[in-house]
């Protein structure tokens, strides 16, 4: 059955603390480039290397984004966001024993049976060959697998077996795409992974789906008080394209259902090394579905390690006006520098909107 979807927003707004930690990071990269041996600058001085600009060598041609996209996501397994003991006619009891499912776990399998969603767990622990029988559970914790012995208990209300956990195995929300590839047309949105609410996980992606979203309103952003975009979108409609991989550096799968010509002419995307502090051009939609683009300024660079690589600033008076900044729901829109795709913006800096980090395209693409 098809059902509207409201959604504000799937980007996390950074504490100060991490805003101060990421800047030490970089400045701390130019004082290890400054810890040089005495031999090696005899070397130096005596062999200089020769200075040769930045190349691009990556080819690959992107249609640039910034329309808002809605998404609706399929977890691979089920994702444990909390546990409990179970309510049985003789009180509380856990139904752990000397080890223990962890908030933030991936159970993937359940005596054997792979764990499609959340119902799955309670019609396996029920059914005839199971009652009553202790449950082995898979699970993933940071990368690891552990299996884990449960003892369901008989739940003293619905009088069926339950192992007291609460878990989620499907997420939706709004977030803007980054590029599309010309070649495979492979595309990449958000900038930052998709995480879970509750334990901050990154949530494993089974697959998933992406549509056309309408933004229908603002909430403007404070300092101290991040503002968000208002998206809509019908979830369970015709989609646009599929999901298949959710990393630390965005969402990206498959365009199968869009009209490339929207997007104008493909552009290169930047190595980082062409990439300079200064102006640069910001792509995001705050009305509708039409992109538009907007002044920012990169006022730092990072590392190419380093997962937030530039800090920018908003310098644009129409997108001040209307947002006050960046707000959540503008995670993914792409930045262009000197007519190439440069990168994404990520996070919105809580004390200040009007600034905010952004990651280099290189590491969306290689993701």
């Amino acid at each position: 059955m098809l059902f509207l979807a409201f959604i504000l927003t799937l980007i996390f707004c950074f504490s100060n603390s991490l805003i101060i930690s990421s800047c030490a990071y970089a400045e701390g990269e130019k004082v290890a480039e400054t810890n040089i041996s005495p031999l090696k600058n005899i070397l130096n001085w005596l062999f200089p290397a020769k200075d040769e600009p930045a190349q691009n060598t990556c080819e690959i041609m992107c249609y640039v984004g910034g329309m808002p996209l809605g998404f609706a996501l399929k977890c691979e397994g089920v994702l444990v966001v909390a546990t409990s003991d179970v309510l049985t006619t003789n009180g509380s009891e856990s139904t752990f024993s000397t080890s223990s499912i962890l908030p933030g776990d991936v159970l993937y399998s359940l005596n054997g049976k792979v764990i499609e969603s959340a119902s799955t767990i309670e019609e396996i622990i029920n059914s005839k060959e199971n009652i009553k029988k202790p449950a082995k559970a898979q699970v993933l914790r940071k990368g690891m697998e552990h299996t884990i012995i449960l003892y369901p208990k008989l739940d003293a209300v619905s009088h069926k077996y339950k192992l007291g956990l609460f878990v989620r195995d499907n997420a939706a929300g709004v977030g803007t795409l980054t590029y599309i590839r010309q070649d495979n047309h492979r595309f990449g949105a958000l900038g930052h992974p998709v995480c879970d609410i509750d334990t901050g996980a990154i949530l494993p992606i089974k697959n998933g789906e992406i549509y056309s979203c309408d933004i229908v309103g603002v909430n403007k952003g404070e300092k101290g008080k991040p503002g968000e975009l208002k998206g809509l979108f019908l979830h369970g409609g015709q989609g646009i394209g599929v999901l298949d991989n959710n990393t630390s550096f965005g969402v990206f799968g498959e365009i199968n259902n869009l009209s490339l010509e929207r997007f104008g002419e493909p552009i290169k995307i930047a190595s980082s090394g062409e990439i300079k502090t200064g102006k640069a051009t910001l792509r995001c939609t705050v009305s509708g579905t039409k992109p538009e683009d907007y002044e920012i300024e990169i006022i730092k660079k990072a590392g190419l390690l380093n997962q937030n690589n530039m800090v920018i600033k908003i310098t644009d008076q129409r997108l001040l006006k209307e947002t006050g900044g960046i707000v959540q729901g503008m995670s993914g829109s792409p930045i262009i520098q000197n007519g190439k795709l440069i990168g994404a913006v990520t996070h919105v800096f809580v004390s200040d909107p009007t600034k905010g980090f952004a990651t280099f395209i290189e590491n969306m693409i290689d993701s």
